[in-house]
């Protein structure tokens, strides 16, 4: 006599310790990976909005927190007048867009037919030319600072943006040099012998073939460059003497006295000098990405 039995759902036999099936599983991951990657933007976009908080008015995170109205009314933006109309901040702001992007576009330029050299012609020394820039990382900048001054005071490049340039451009370089390295180390050779027997020379071959293949760790390059330099506080603040010369980390130290601390007018300016910064990272994202794995993925 043949018995009837019930066909149990696929989905619902396939269940886990906690009775869940498969679908439930992977829903319930998505849901902890999205709510785990928003709690770390969270946590790493906090410091720029405890900086919007401070800077629009004096009483700080723990006002805000205790009696968010309270605060919302008394809240002014006072503090970003006095930035931009009081101070030498718009000077300061462009006089680092005007370094940074200077010494990233030399670095950039140099450091392509440096990296090229040192990752894909074989010679002799390129080896120890590698270790020495990377050797040259290990000292900080306030151990040249001082050499760069005097050799800058006799090349009459003291006090000026052109010296700061130069001086963006040796402390950025190796760095530079460094993350294409490993990039192009890591292209096919091929690329340039098949552009080679189609009767390009060598260096039509880096022109034409390898260097709009490596157009995203460039990119990368140079946006690391430019955060290097935009971020640079010993070379600006012994390079340059004048205020209106400065950039913004040497500027911006000026507000921090003996005596008093203008922490809504710091707070401003340190929101202005990371707004860029967001906006180029925010734009640039996926070439920040691409680059990155192209460079770490051997071919």
């Amino acid at each position: 006599m043949a018995t009837d039995t019930q066909a149990v759902p696929e989905e619902e036999s396939n269940t886990g310790p906690l009775g869940l099936n498969d679908r439930q599983v992977e829903r319930v991951k998505t849901i902890g990976f999205h709510a785990t990657l928003w709690s770390l933007i969270a946590l790493v976009l906090f410091p720029v909005f405890w900086m919007f908080v401070v800077s629009v008015n004096q009483t700080g995170f723990g006002a805000f927190v205790s009696d968010p109205i309270g605060w919302a009314l008394g809240a002014d933006l006072s503090g970003y007048y006095r930035v931009w109309y009081e101070s030498d901040f718009p000077f300061w702001f462009q006089n680092s867009l005007i370094v940074s992007i200077g010494a990233t576009v030399l670095s950039v330029a140099v450091c392509t037919l440096g990296a090229y050299s040192i990752g894909r012609l074989r010679y002799r020394g390129r080896t120890a030319m590698a270790t020495f820039l990377l050797i040259t990382q290990m000292f900080p900048a306030i151990l040249v600072a001082i050499p760069l001054f005097l050799v800058f005071r006799d090349f009459g490049l003291f006090n000026t943006l052109t010296g700061l340039v130069i001086a963006y451009v040796a402390f950025t370089l190796p760095f530079a040099i460094w993350m294409l390295r490993g990039f192009y180390e890591n292209l096919p050779e091929s690329l340039e012998e098949a552009a080679m027997i189609d009767g390009s020379t060598r260096f039509g071959a880096v022109v034409r073939v390898i260097l709009p293949l490596s157009a995203p760790a460039i990119a990368t390059t140079a946006i690391f460059t430019w955060v290097l330099a935009w971020n640079e506080f010993v070379f600006a603040l012994v390079l340059i003497n004048d205020s209106e010369k400065q950039t913004l980390p040497p500027g911006m130290g000026q507000w921090i006295g003996q005596q008093a601390l203008n922490w809504d007018m710091i707070m401003a300016g340190a929101l202005g000098a990371t707004i860029p910064m967001l906006i180029v990272f925010f734009l640039l994202q996926s070439y920040i990405v691409k680059g990155l794995a192209e460079g770490a993925v051997k071919s």
